[in-house]
């Protein structure tokens, strides 16, 4: 990248209008780091998100190419880039969620951009209850 477009990037800013809650920054981060599915809590007072509910946990994690693995050997060089859940009970009424298909989703949205640079993302997925989930 030259110069000049990472001064013109470094100028590049927005702002949101006050008064936004919870209620919709959430589903509007989601999609704009570009996860497959967006948590859109019922209201800004919500506390308390899928308590005691089955998720599909997904890990995409960033590894290194085959061919630069041999020149990497005892060191950690994976990254995860990303981490997010889904209740389990959209999958049986989407098909679209279900764990194969979001993991050829994520596979298929870093390939081209991980594979210049010689990587390639390995996507981790387990089923977890949990008290609460984080937004």
């Amino acid at each position: 990248m030259n110069e000049d477009m990472l001064e013109s990037q470094a100028k590049v800013s927005f702002s949101f209008v006050d008064g936004l809650t919870q209620d919709n920054l959430v589903p509007l981060a989601a999609t704009l780091i570009g996860y497959p599915v967006a948590y859109v809590p019922i209201s800004a007072d919500q506390t308390s998100f899928l308590s005691g509910q089955p998720l599909d946990v997904y890990e995409a994690i960033v590894v290194p190419a085959t061919s630069r693995a041999s020149s990497l050997q005892g060191s950690n060089q994976s990254h995860t880039l990303l981490k997010f859940s889904c209740p389990c009970l959209l999958a049986e009424t989407n098909h679209e969620l279900s764990p194969e298909r979001v993991i050829k989703h994520l596979q298929s949205q870093f390939r081209e951009s991980l594979s210049s640079i010689g990587s390639s993302l390995l996507v981790h997925h387990y089923v977890e209850v949990m008290d609460r989930v984080a937004l």
